[in-house]
């Protein structure tokens, strides 16, 4: 059964673009709204995977960036940690 969204979203692309963006969905064997939302969703990952290797060649500040992943863990584990909190009656 497909997935049914409700949301949509316009793009206006050349020719060109268009006929690039279905190339490339289809060499993943993807269609072009498949293909683009798999984009978004590597995206952070792909973005974490350029600082840290901005991080190993000495262009960034390792620790200060293990540092960041590390408040953001523990930001997202007491987030994740306040619904089960409940008071006793």
């Amino acid at each position: 059964m497909a997935i049914a969204r409700d949301n949509t979203f316009h793009l206006l692309l050349s020719d060109d673009e268009l006929k690039l963006l279905k190339l490339l969905a289809e060499r993943e064997g993807l269609n072009a709204p498949d293909y683009l939302r798999m984009l978004i969703r590597t995206m952070p990952t792909s973005a974490a995977q350029l600082r840290l290797g901005a991080a190993v060649a000495g262009k960034a500040d390792l620790a200060k960036l293990f540092e960041m992943y590390a408040d953001a863990f523990k930001l997202a584990k007491a987030s994740a940690e306040e619904p089960k909190k409940r008071k006793a009656k």
